[in-house]
């Protein structure tokens, strides 16, 4: 499910939630309009997208960024993500994972 905020027929951010395997699914494609001003659009596309996830079931939030990505590991912590090391990256820009139980 794809979560786009817009005001004025001028997309100001969006995110995703994708099911993966089992009760995982991953908040991912979090991305804001650098044109205008910020006015909490990346933070609410992230929780839209985060409680459609645990409607369908999510037990497991996962994130896969970039530590340079300032703004979007800021919303990540903001919503209680916590930060876990993998072997594996997957892409070449991702460099840092987060994962947050849900339901506990």
């Amino acid at each position: 499910m794809i979560f786009i905020a817009v005001e004025d027929d001028i997309p100001l951010a969006c995110c995703m939630a994708m099911p993966m395997e089992g009760d995982t699914w991953e908040i991912c494609k979090l991305g804001s309009n650098k044109t205008v001003p910020h006015k909490g659009a990346g933070s609410a596309v992230f929780s839209a997208s985060m409680e459609w996830a645990e409607e369908h079931g999510a037990k497991r939030l996962f994130i896969l960024s970039n530590s340079r990505l300032k703004t979007a590991l800021h919303i990540y912590r903001k919503h209680g993500f916590k930060e876990i090391k993998l072997e594996d990256y997957s892409y070449d820009r991702g460099d840092i994972a987060f994962e947050k139980l849900l339901g506990k």
